[in-house]
């Protein structure tokens, strides 16, 4: 591993365990059922509403370690084939997992087309050993724009790294459900 390979590493890993550090405590819970209310999973679904469509495509990102985004190509996918841009939400910071090995954290996720932007703040799911994850999402209608405006539905990213896993690059599959309000 070259000099600055290993300076990249070593400050993403720094990064990530400051960020565990100033985290404060808090208790497991289980999200299933959770402020289901206020959330718009009561959306109709793809089978139930014409304009609701099921999205999947794929991508290769890469990460910058300095400013904490994932960006590349999102491809086969027809509507929403154009580029990722996924910023860590440092602000939020990082949470271990009731896996020692996982981290979660938010995101934010703008995916910009053709059509216009899909923007979305998913909550990631990520191993600091094989740097493999996932990452779950609801579409925000509100901050949306051209044919995704007013959008809702949700989103997810699986990825996994092929190269370097401290910045990629790394495969993707992009799958959404999209309700478009247009």
């Amino acid at each position: 591993m070259n000099g600055k390979i290993r300076l990249i590493a070593t400050l993403t890993t720094l990064t990530l365990a400051f960020g565990l550090f100033l985290q404060r405590s808090t208790s497991a819970q289980s999200g299933r059922g959770l402020l289901v209310a206020g959330s718009n999973s009561a959306q109709p679904l793809a089978s139930e509403n014409s304009n609701c469509k099921t999205i999947r495509g794929n991508g290769v990102q890469t990460f910058d370690p300095v400013t904490g985004v994932v960006t590349g190509p999102v491809t086969n996918s027809g509507l929403l084939d154009g580029n990722l841009e996924d910023a860590i939400n440092f602000g939020a910071g990082f949470l271990f997992t009731p896996d020692p090995t996982v981290v979660a954290y938010t995101t934010n996720l703008t995916i910009t087309t053709v059509h216009g932007q899909l923007r979305a703040s998913p909550v990631t799911i990520q191993s600091i050993l094989t740097a493999k994850g996932a990452e779950w999402g609801e579409i925000n209608p509100s901050t949306s724009t051209g044919k995704f405006a007013g959008a809702t539905g949700t989103i997810s990213v699986v990825f996994k790294p092929v190269g370097d896993p401290s910045v990629g690059p790394y495969e993707a599959d992009v799958s959404a459900d999209i309700c478009f309000a247009q």
